[in-house]
């Protein structure tokens, strides 16, 4: 148990919420990347992307509010929170194409991709949620 209280303390400090918050910008604009890339090489409608611009808007401000000011944390957990979901639904529909053999090698492909970022988005929304959880005096 003691090991456990010195990890929600150590993940607590003020210098790990800006390093996360940074390294949840940095992943917000390769979000941002690739799935542009992925819309323009594929043919993604807007309608599809705007999800996608959508998390990375609520990342993207999530990150800058949780570096200025610590109650800002429950942005950045809404914002991994919705990502989560987002990669989550993404994967499954793709995963179950993949189970009935109707999956097409671009589809296939980008479950793997997105299996990556599930377990990213997931991970990071365990954190924020430990972020979130009320403090023990």
């Amino acid at each position: 148990m003691d090991m456990i209280s010195k990890l929600l303390k150590s993940i607590r400090q003020p210098q790990f919420v800006v390093t996360f918050s940074k390294l949840t910008i940095f992943f917000a604009c390769v979000h941002f990347i690739l799935e542009t890339l992925h819309a323009i090489v594929f043919g993604q409608s807007f309608l599809g992307l705007l999800p996608d611009y959508i998390a990375v808007g609520l990342m993207i401000s999530g990150g800058f509010a949780a570096m200025r000011n610590d109650d800002a944390i429950g942005i950045l957990c809404g914002a991994w929170g919705f990502a989560f979901c987002l990669h989550y639904r993404s994967w499954a529909w793709r995963y179950e194409a993949f189970l009935d053999g109707m999956a097409t090698p671009v589809n296939e492909g980008t479950m793997y991709v997105l299996g990556a970022t599930l377990f990213i988005s997931a991970l990071s929304f365990l954190i924020t949620l430990i972020l979130c959880a009320p403090k023990t005096t």
